[in-house]
C-alpha cells in the first residue's frame, strides 16, 4: 500500500527509485539473452525453464512457478512448447500418480548447456565495469534482497 500519496510529484526522484533501476537492468538484460539465444531458437522464459530444470533439481511444474517469472497458465504454455520441441518430456510421478515429474531429454540438456554459456557472457557483459570485489559484493546485495522479497510472498 503507498502511504506517500500526499508526496508532491517534484520530491519523487526517478534517478533514486531502485525499482526503476531494477526494470532498466532486467529490460537490458532480458534484450541480451534473447539476442543471444536467438541462434537456439529459444526466449529467455525457456532458458529459464531449461536451466532450472538442468541446475536446480526442479521437478513439477508448480515448482517451476517459484523460479520463473509468470503465471501457472503461461508456464504451462511454455513447457508444452518445450515438449513440442522434444526438449522436455512430462514422466509420471513414481510417488504420486497424479503428478508429472518435467525431464529434460538429451536435447533438452544439450540446449541448457549450450544457453547456459550465453548466460556467463551476458554476466560477464553486466559485470564488465565493476572490479572482483565491487561484483562480489553487487551479487551478494542482490542475493539478500532477492530473499527479503522471497518472505514477503
Amino acid at each position: 500500500m503507498c502511504y506517500n500519496f500526499l508526496m508532491k510529484k517534484e520530491e519523487f526522484n526517478l534517478s533514486e527509485s531502485y525499482g526503476y533501476h531494477f526494470n532498466i537492468i532486467f529490460t537490458n538484460i532480458k534484450r541480451m539473452m534473447e539476442s543471444r539465444l536467438k541462434i537456439y531458437d529459444a526466449t529467455h522464459l525457456q532458458f529459464s525453464i531449461l536451466v532450472n530444470l538442468y541446475k536446480n533439481n526442479v521437478k513439477t511444474q508448480k515448482e517451476m512457478l517459484k523460479y520463473v517469472n509468470g503465471d501457472e497458465a503461461s508456464i504451462t504454455r511454455l513447457i508444452d512448447r518445450l515438449e513440442s520441441k522434444g526438449l522436455i518430456k512430462r514422466v509420471k510421478s513414481t510417488e504420486d500418480k497424479r503428478k508429472k515429474h518435467l525431464v529434460l531429454t538429451h536435447s533438452g540438456v544439450s540446449l541448457a548447456k549450450k544457453t547456459i554459456a550465453c548466460a556467463q557472457e551476458v554476466n560477464q557483459e553486466i559485470i564488465k565495469d565493476l572490479d572482483k570485489d565491487e561484483a562480489k559484493k553487487l551479487l551478494e546485495l542482490l542475493q539478500k534482497v532477492h530473499l527479503s522479497l522471497d518472505k514477503l510472498e
